[in-house]
């Protein structure tokens, strides 16, 4: 039976996405809160419901247009989040509900993100394999990991770090919290990227740091905060979720002290892997920095009806890309600021 279920109030979605293998954080009724209330986006979680249990679901969000008909998306602003399901047919059950709302006119266009599926096949949905995924596996340990690292990209930076008394930070603090988002507004407007509202990263603390599922790792060059990274963390999976630093202060690896430094307090505390999330292609030096850490990469493919379209279909070596990135780039961190708080949620 098909339902919609409400991930804030059912706690039945929450057992679902533990039990369930593929379940990640993003699944989670945390994350979709998170979305929720900064963006104001209406959850619409469709599952299969046998007996009172979940066997297959996914969680999308309505995204509303003036001049457009609402879209389904599965998940916004999040890299990955592929359906889960306990057999083929219960997930074949739960795509085929909304490909009759499709037909009906209710929903005129749907993105879900992750998964290797026949949906193309199956479904006549658009198959879009442009992004790749890292994950690092973290059971061999730190000694072998150590031994497995770039050792002019990736050691040799650590160890710069340590040798200029480079300190690391671990906190779930709002106040922490600005201190990144203010490192956040420097690295975004040196990328051409528009940034994320505060009201978005005051929600992962809520939502996240305060439930136990992440943290943030600060450096600090003598009391000079010079980087930060949000970390998510579920079942046996680091997720290395954002990254910011201090663009005068790049020569102390921040960043690479940062990681090692999840790395170890991932180690040491059980987790298994190490996701290093979704990479643009054309991003040849992101690219090339988690492939030095020995990270496996993998396709990451987005399935699109009736076309391919969205943000997440945009290259980052097209030419409306650049044009925007360009013009970001030369704005005031006021401005730059501003732009995210009104502009970023009709990114989704």
């Amino acid at each position: 039976m098909i339902q919609v279920i409400t991930p804030s109030t059912d706690k039945n979605w929450d057992d679902f996405v533990l039990r369930e293998p593929s379940g990640t954080i993003f699944h989670t009724a945390n994350w979709a809160r998170v979305i929720q209330q900064t963006y104001g986006y209406e959850p619409y979680f469709i599952a299969n419901v046998e007996d009172g249990e979940i066997t297959a679901g996914i969680p999308f969000f309505i995204l509303k247009g003036k001049l457009r008909k609402k879209r389904l998306v599965s998940l916004p602003f999040t890299d990955e989040c592929p359906p889960l399901f306990t057999t083929a047919a219960d997930l074949e059950n739960v795509v085929s509900s909304i490909i009759k709302m499709m037909k009906k006119g209710a929903i005129g266009y749907i993105e879900i993100r992750g998964g290797n599926f026949d949906f193309e096949k199956q479904f006549a949905f658009k198959k879009y394999s442009y992004y790749k995924k890292f994950l690092l596996n973290l059971s061999p340990g730190l000694d072998m990991l150590w031994r497995n690292f770039k050792q002019k990209s990736v050691r040799y930076p650590i160890k710069k770090a340590q040798r200029h008394g480079v300190e690391i930070i671990r906190t779930i603090e709002l106040h922490d919290m600005e201190i990144f988002y203010r490192l956040n507004l420097l690295t975004r407007r040196k990328h051409g990227v528009i940034p994320q509202p505060f009201k978005f990263f005051k929600n992962i603390v809520t939502e996240i740091f305060n439930a136990g599922l992440g943290f943030l790792l600060i450096a600090r060059y003598g009391k000079k905060p010079i980087g930060a990274s949000v970390f998510f963390t579920f079942k046996d999976v680091i997720y290395y979720k954002f990254n910011a630093s201090h663009p005068y202060y790049l020569e102390y690896q921040p960043n690479h002290l940062i990681l090692w430094s999840a790395i170890q307090w991932g180690v040491e505390n059980g987790y298994r892997k190490l996701d290093l999330g979704r990479t643009a292609p054309d991003n040849q030096g992101l690219m090339a920095f988690k492939r030095h850490w020995g990270a496996q990469e993998a396709d990451l493919p987005y399935y699109h009806w009736p076309e391919i379209e969205g943000v997440s279909a945009i290259k980052e070596s097209s030419k409306k890309y650049q044009i925007a990135s360009s013009i970001l780039k030369k704005l005031p961190l006021p401005v730059l600021e501003f732009s995210g708080r009104i502009f970023y949620k009709y990114l989704g």
